[in-house]
């Protein structure tokens, strides 16, 4: 169920140090959209132009409960989705399924394949698209 909340930080005085390292921490991002218990985050203002131009734009989804994230290919994560934590570190993989297998392995499920789809064509490529047109959109 995608269930759209608007763009809004995370809270900065939540005293729970273990939050993930850069750039899986979701503080460092706003608040989209929540989809089946996965907030959707993405950067705002500077950032925002930082990575749109420069091949780096990706969306972040967190788990809150779970403490999971995971990050859609870009050249930040060299073309791959990125999982973290996974055996305490970071699991990079090319495809949506194998990290549909990583995440289920530790009891966390992921959106479907459909959803994720959804979200990386209309927050990722149709962005980059708009934002430096269709030449160098990938």
């Amino acid at each position: 169920m995608n269930e759209h909340v608007g763009l809004r930080a995370p809270s900065t005085t939540d005293g729970d140090a273990s939050w993930p390292p850069s750039p899986h921490d979701p503080r460092e991002r706003e608040l989209a959209a929540i989809v089946d218990g996965w907030e959707v985050r993405l950067f705002g203002g500077r950032k925002f132009q930082y990575f749109v131009t420069r091949g780096f734009w990706h969306i972040q989804l967190w788990h809150p409960e779970a403490r999971v994230s995971i990050l859609t290919p870009s050249r930040l994560t060299c073309g791959f989705y990125e999982a973290f934590p996974i055996a305490n570190w970071k699991e990079r993989t090319a495809t949506y399924d194998r990290l549909v297998r990583i995440l289920r392995a530790t009891h966390v499920d992921p959106p479907d394949r459909a959803q994720m789809e959804s979200l990386e064509r209309s927050l990722v490529d149709e962005i980059v698209r708009a934002a430096i047109g269709p030449r160098w959109a990938s």
